[in-house]
């Protein structure tokens, strides 16, 4: 072989090994610039994502519903002012001369009725309490019982309601779920409440004294057409004895008394 040929072969060796050593230059920069991005990302190392850890549901504390509750002694119930199937009031027994009734009271007002009582019967006027806080369940019954009496009589349906709810108030709409009525007569009387007990020296004492313990007669016999409840000479509100004096002195009703205290706002 002559020197021409070997050296041309040498330099075609030389070449194929530029171009191989320039391809494996190529490759290592290639991947050695993404692994250092890689770094710099965050990503360039492939660990096992860290389990979650799991956090505890707390589930939110509820929110006590609220009873509703009156702002003050003169709150006003009747159809057009329900009350909701809820409400409840703090009540404890009334003891009437030193018995135990068995009838329930809102305790805010419960001394100034036993206070009333006691003092009835030191002036020859002893009371006995029929009727005093009811459930709205108790209710239901009272006006149930009056519908079908009046059925029974011969109403119709819609007129034995609408006579019922003249003595017996509609479910929701009776003061007696308040805490703060009583229905009161003589001791010795027997049967039901009627407007005969206006005739006894007690119903005397009662319009003549109520109002300095805070009560009215609340639904007295020249209101009917306000009240929209027929004459009641035994029922009995608490409204605190500012608000008492002016409606018994005066000779309205809770009705009247608030309208006029809302005019005047």
């Amino acid at each position: 072989m002559s020197n021409r040929q070997t050296r041309s072969r040498r330099r075609r060796r030389q070449k194929r090994n530029r171009i191989i050593f320039i391809l494996l230059f190529s490759l290592i920069t290639f991947f050695a610039v993404n692994g250092l991005i890689g770094l710099i990302k965050g990503d360039g190392v492939n660990t096992p994502d860290p389990t979650p850890t799991p956090h505890e549901s707390i589930a939110p504390t509820p929110t006590p519903k609220q009873i509703p509750q009156p702002n003050d002694y003169t709150l006003l119930v009747n159809r057009e002012n329900p009350l909701t199937e809820d409400y409840a009031v703090e009540t404890r027994e009334i003891v009437c001369n030193g018995q135990k009734t068995g009838k329930q009271f809102d305790v805010r007002a419960i001394d100034k009725l036993e206070a009333m009582l006691t003092a009835a019967a030191d002036a020859g006027c002893p009371l006995i309490v029929r009727s005093a806080h009811r459930t709205i369940s108790y209710q239901k019954m009272l006006y149930t019982n009056k519908v079908q009496a009046y059925l029974n009589a011969g109403y119709t349906q819609q007129a034995a309601e609408q006579e019922a709810g003249k003595w017996v108030a509609v479910p929701g709409t009776s003061e007696h779920n308040l805490g703060l009525v009583v229905d009161i007569v003589n001791v010795g009387y027997e049967g039901e409440l009627d407007q005969y007990f206006e005739d006894s020296a007690h119903f005397t004492w009662l319009v003549e004294n109520c109002a300095d313990y805070g009560f009215i007669l609340r639904y007295p016999k020249t209101k009917e057409a306000v009240t929209g409840i027929v004459y009641e000479p035994w029922h009995y509100r608490y409204v605190g004895e500012e608000a008492a004096k002016i409606i018994m002195t005066e000779g309205i009703c809770l009705e009247e008394f608030i309208e006029r205290n809302t005019a005047t706002e």
